[in-house]
């Protein structure tokens, strides 16, 4: 499957508690890890809303504020809200930041929903920042995965590049980051 797949099983984990769209699935594949940065920094609150088919309007906020220490773990909170169209909130927690990854104008981030963030703990929400630069607002793509609690959550870094991923604006909102 594609990681888009997979991306749309992590968000559909969001949207099963949030009723979301999700932007990828997972499949029985474990997707590829890439290192966190030691001494990277993400904060930031942004926006999107999706344009697919079933997830058409749905509006989806993600908070975060994490960090990598000189050991190469990742710290922070992750804070998730996905509405439906008219507003209504059918999703929305936090989880853990486990993982960030900055190179050049594009950051990683995963979370995980521990016991007690939302319904959906072990779910994995990855990130994928794209900055936007002057005059030009940050893009974002999506991906989550599990939310099953008898199996152990991916807690590394993931880019989305290989699974073809839809990307969209981060508006209103934007994030900042650094190494």
């Amino acid at each position: 499957m594609r990681i888009r797949t997979l991306l749309v099983a992590m968000l559909a984990g969001a949207v099963a508690a949030v009723g979301a769209p999700v932007s990828a699935q997972a499949d029985d594949q474990d997707p590829p890890e890439a290192p966190a940065t030691p001494g990277a920094w993400i904060a930031g609150v942004g926006g999107f809303v999706y344009d697919e088919p079933g997830t058409l309007g749905h509006q989806i906020r993600f908070d975060v504020l994490g960090w990598v220490d000189r050991h190469g773990t990742g710290h922070g909170v992750f804070r998730f809200r996905h509405a439906l169209p008219d507003g209504h909130v059918v999703s929305e927690g936090q989880a853990e930041v486990t993982c960030v990854s900055v190179v050049g104008d594009i950051a990683l981030v995963t979370a995980v929903v521990p016991d007690g963030g939302s319904p959906m703990v072990n779910h994995v929400f990855v990130i994928k920042i794209i900055e936007g630069g002057p005059g030009r607002g940050d893009q974002i793509e999506t991906l989550q995965a599990g939310g099953d609690p008898t199996r152990p959550a991916k807690r590394y870094c993931i880019d989305t590049a290989p699974y073809n991923l839809s990307r969209y604006p981060v508006r209103p909102g934007g994030y900042a980051f650094g190494t």
